[in-house]
């Protein structure tokens, strides 16, 4: 196949009009505006095209409107430069599409600790800081036909409303923090990007691994685990709440969650004095980088060697691509998890 090089759908004048118009808007609101609170992390509300419900067989697939937390976004045609902002969405994107459709994906989407189709990602023609670093001015530059962005970080949800405004639809999802919330996802970015058979082939083989590993440990003892990882490189160790994908991976993998046990429900630096009173039975410790010493501190501590779980050698560790970063390949880790926590059952 002859890769063709991309034509800007907006001449070069019109676009820098754009951009000074929106950051011009941001003026408007930093001046007059207020902060608004963060809110809880949700499960994303995902509903199906409205538009071609009832629309004859034979209809042209776009323009698509798709429902998204309540919001209808509505996309002209099948988009070729698609501007993946955050990682999770980048994942399922380059699960679905030929790079060559994507104009641009955070640069931890190269990254073999954390992402998977890092071979694919290298091939996307730009790379950009995402997360606490989302530029809405340099995202604008790129003349995308789509966005599509996780809002989780204080700068991605200022970004959003910068770019919300930009006349470019935009797929604003929340936090993928269940395995549901996962597939939900990948059905809506599939639909978005004219790819909807192939999210919906990943989703069946999902919830086909899903459903064996539910049968499989059903009516089994469930043990406590402690999910221990760095939020980035050099943070050092941070015991994981309920707000991550791991915290249901855990759930559905036949096992309790010790993080409860310790009445925390947020992401919370760990300590070895917590760790002692947890206890937990088992220990998962997430790895952001090779040879990363982000998690000696706790366990080149005295006290942890006296933790259950390390006595009997129930300690295992992951890379944060695995555990900790929403994907596809989620259903994997919990067969792998369940199979760890339940040899019995397989």
């Amino acid at each position: 196949m002859t890769n063709q090089p991309f034509q800007a759908k907006k001449p070069l004048a019109k676009k820098s009009l754009l951009i000074s118009e929106v950051l011009l808007l941001l003026g408007i609101a930093l001046i007059g505006g207020c902060g608004k609170a963060n809110t809880p992390a949700g499960q994303p509300n995902i509903q199906n095209e409205t538009a071609a419900a009832s629309a004859p067989q034979n209809a042209a697939p776009y323009p698509r409107v798709l429902s998204v937390n309540g919001q209808d976004v509505t996309i002209p045609t099948k988009p070729e430069r698609i501007a993946a902002l955050s990682l999770d969405a980048a994942e399922a994107v380059l699960e679905l599409v030929d790079p060559y459709r994507i104009a641009v994906v955070p640069k931890s989407a190269g990254d073999r600790f954390l992402a998977y189709r890092t071979e694919e990602a290298g091939k996307v023609e730009h790379q950009i800081a995402g997360a606490t670093s989302l530029d809405p001015e340099q995202v604008l530059s790129y003349n995308a036909d789509l966005l599509i962005m996780t809002k989780l970080h204080d700068k991605e949800k200022e970004a959003n409303d910068i770019l919300q405004q930009s006349g470019i639809p935009i797929i604003t999802l929340e936090a993928w923090n269940t395995l549901e919330a996962v597939m939900n996802n990948i059905v809506t970015i599939g639909k978005a990007v004219g790819e909807e058979q192939k999210a919906e082939a990943i989703v069946a083989e999902m919830k086909v691994k899903a459903g064996k590993i539910a049968q499989a440990v059903e009516g089994a003892a469930k043990p406590s685990v402690l999910v221990v990882s760095p939020l980035g490189p050099g943070t050092g160790p941070y015991i994981i709440g309920s707000s991550n994908i791991s915290y249901d991976i855990v759930r559905l993998a036949g096992a309790t969650n010790a993080a409860d046990h310790l009445g925390l429900i947020r992401t919370t630096k760990a300590s070895i004095e917590q760790m002692i009173k947890a206890d937990p039975e088992y220990i998962l410790l997430v790895e952001w980088q090779e040879r990363t010493t982000d998690l000696e501190e706790m366990t080149q501590n005295p006290g942890w060697s006296a933790l259950q779980a390390v006595k009997n050698n129930k300690v295992k560790h992951m890379p944060a691509k695995q555990l900790l970063n929403p994907n596809r390949y989620n259903a994997d880790t919990l067969e792998e998890i369940a199979k760890w926590l339940h040899p019995d059952r397989f």
